[in-house]
């Protein structure tokens, strides 16, 4: 039988937009290269589907502004 991932019960949950802005600043953080996301791709993805994949979306949309904010410092 599989295993349920566990999760901490005492963290706040979030959005797939600051999970995705977390991931970009983590990896600034641990001064590893940004993460090159087809954004076009899956916007156009999101489109075709109806806006199902919008979690996807936003977390790359996160991704992306805080990769935008942290190259100007």
């Amino acid at each position: 039988m599989l295993k349920k991932r566990e999760r901490p019960t005492d963290s706040v949950p979030t959005n797939a937009y600051q999970k995705g802005y977390n991931r970009a600043v983590k990896d600034y953080k641990a001064l590893e290269p940004f993460r090159k996301y087809p954004q076009k791709v899956i916007n156009s993805f999101n489109k075709f589907v109806r806006g199902k994949m919008h979690a996807l979306q936003d977390y790359v949309d996160g991704y992306e502004d805080a990769k935008q904010q942290l190259s100007k410092n």
